[in-house]
Parts: C-alpha cells; sequence; structure tokens
C-alpha cells in the first residue's frame, strides 16, 4: 500500500508506469469530434484511450464503474457530480454552445411566454433541466406553469412528429431537423451566452499519474482542431458518419459552437481570474434553483491548465 501511495510522485518523476492507459469516455457530440478525429489520424499517444459511448448517461456510468478516468461532458454535469463526491477537474474545453442549444415551438408560439399551459419537452438531464431551467426564467415563468415532458434526446424527432409536444428543448444536428419539419426557434444560447460549456474532466489522481499521456491527448487534439479549420469539408466527411448525419448537417452544426484554441482554453483554465471559474459560478445556483443539487458546489480545484501543451499546439 506504501509503494502505491507513492506511484503518483514516482510516474511524475519518470519512475513507476501506469498499471493501464487512460481512459476517456465521450459520447458522438460535434464539440468533442476535435479529439476522435485526432485519434482516427493516428496523432494520440498509446498511454491514452477513448471509449466512445451512446449517451451521456453511458459516459457518467462509465465513470461512475471506473471503466472511464475522465469525460467528455457539459460543465454543469461536472458541477453535478462533483455534488455527488466525484472531484472530477477540468482539463480542457471543447466549444462553447453559441446558439447549438435551442428551444423550438410550434408556428402558433410566437414567444416564450406563450408556453404557459403548453406541452414543453426536455432531456431528463442535467443539461436538458438547467437549459428549460433558463428558458422559463427568461419567460418569466416557472415549471408549474407549463407541462413538462421528459423526452429522451434519441426520441427528440419521433415525439416532435407524434404532436406530442408544442416546445421542445434539443440541440444539434436534430435541431436542424426539426426546423426543416417546421418548428421555428424561440431561444438559443446566443441569448444565453456562455452558460452551456464542454469540457473535458478528468479524475485528479489518473490524471497525475498519466500527466505526460494527457498532454499528449490533449496536444493531438488541438492540432485535430486545426486540421478541421483548415481542411473544414475534408473533416466533415470524415466525422459525420460517427455522428450518424451528413458532411453539411455538420458544417451547419458547428456554426453554433465556439471551439476554443490553445489560448482560448487557457484564457478558460487560468488560475487568475480563470473565465471557467466566473461561468461555474453562475451556472451552479441555477442548478440548485432547478433542485438537481442541494447546495452551491465547491469550485475549489475546478479546473487546471497544468495538462495543456506547452507553446503552440
Amino acid at each position: 500500500m506504501f509503494a502505491a501511495g507513492l506511484c503518483p510522485l514516482l510516474w511524475a518523476l519518470g519512475g513507476c508506469a501506469p498499471s493501464r492507459p487512460l481512459v476517456l469516455a465521450g459520447h458522438p457530440w460535434p464539440g468533442y469530434e476535435p479529439m476522435f478525429l485526432g485519434h482516427s489520424m493516428g496523432l494520440f499517444p498509446q498511454g491514452v484511450n477513448l471509449l466512445a459511448t451512446d449517451t451521456v448517461q453511458s459516459t457518467i456510468d462509465s465513470l461512475r464503474q471506473g471503466a472511464a478516468d475522465g469525460a467528455m461532458l457539459t460543465l454543469d454535469e461536472v458541477l453535478m457530480l462533483r455534488a455527488q463526491n466525484f472531484p472530477l477537474e477540468v482539463v480542457l474545453v471543447f466549444d462553447v454552445s453559441k446558439g447549438g442549444d435551442v428551444l423550438l415551438a410550434r408556428q402558433d408560439i410566437q414567444d416564450p411566454s406563450a408556453l404557459k399551459g403548453r406541452r414543453v419537452g426536455a432531456e431528463d438531464s442535467t443539461l436538458g433541466i438547467l437549459m428549460l431551467t433558463m428558458v422559463l426564467e427568461r419567460a418569466g415563468l416557472s415549471m408549474q406553469d407549463i407541462h413538462p415532458v421528459k423526452v429522451a434526446y434519441a426520441s427528440h424527432l419521433s415525439a416532435w412528429e407524434s404532436g406530442r409536444l408544442d416546445a421542445l428543448v434539443t440541440y444539434e444536428p436534430v435541431a436542424g431537423r426539426l426546423k426543416k419539419a417546421g418548428a421555428h426557434q424561440l431561444l438559443s444560447t446566443r441569448e444565453l451566452p456562455d452558460t452551456i460549456i464542454d469540457v473535458l474532466a478528468v479524475m485528479p489522481q489518473a490524471a497525475q499519474t498519466h500527466a505526460s499521456a494527457l498532454r499528449d491527448a490533449l496536444h493531438a487534439h488541438f492540432r485535430a482542431l486545426t486540421y478541421m479549420r483548415q481542411n473544414p469539408w475534408d473533416s466533415a466527411y470524415r466525422i459525420a458518419p460517427r455522428l450518424g448525419i451528413s458532411a453539411e448537417a455538420l458544417v451547419d452544426s458547428l456554426r453554433g459552437l465556439e471551439l476554443p484554441d490553445l489560448v482560448g482554453n487557457q484564457r478558460y483554465l487560468s488560475k487568475i481570474d480563470g473565465h471557467l471559474d466566473s461561468v461555474a459560478r453562475r451556472v451552479s445556483p441555477i442548478l440548485e434553483q432547478a433542485g438537481l443539487i442541494k447546495a452551491p458546489v465547491n469550485t475549489e480545484r475546478l479546473y487546471s491548465s497544468l495538462y495543456l501543451p506547452r507553446g503552440d499546439a
């Protein structure tokens, strides 16, 4: 036990190899795709494995079961898990929603205040409830003013087409399909800025024992992100099959996301006035108001820039 306790320190000094690769889990989402693209291009280090999951819940389950050491999640999901004594540490910001998450409605609903008494669908997840809470707050309504309907993301399209819903909180690429089917947009994260942020969060001890490999994996992510920006259509055709959408739909969905580069990540994760800290402090009370957490989340050691690659990525 004494030797095992020394392992993180010895590994940092180059004297103790991890017993297995670092495992990072993530479900299909456009903002996570630079990392998966980097892996498919052979840029990833041998000491890191990507675990492709089907849904955000299966990603979270992989963490709970010990099958993954880190996960691709929204910041609000990380805060919820920290409230449940999972001391996850954010090491990378994948994307910031700038319109990718939306509230869609039937044509007869032209204002968010008109949602009163209507059936409003949302995922039964931290993200779904957070987004719905913010939408209602902006409309001057509460959960008691509507008929909330829990709808899994995979069923958003069919639930809308069946006529079960008057409005729906959803995100790309389903949002684009629903707009083509006649839904119109009432609100998006363009009007709710710096709230929905996707990040890579890792258990601190796993990050420490795999520090070099994790840094190389983040370097691969930034290299793939650069490739995506320089070769958008080639990247889209490589990525789209994994998401089950067309390359055109992928390009459209990325327009609603800001994908921070290395400099942007340094700004978000800075120890001195890091932008992620201010976002977490704003989101935490909303989660508490929605009943998702019982008390404000302790944001101490919430994030670290230690594993970002040094210099130009």
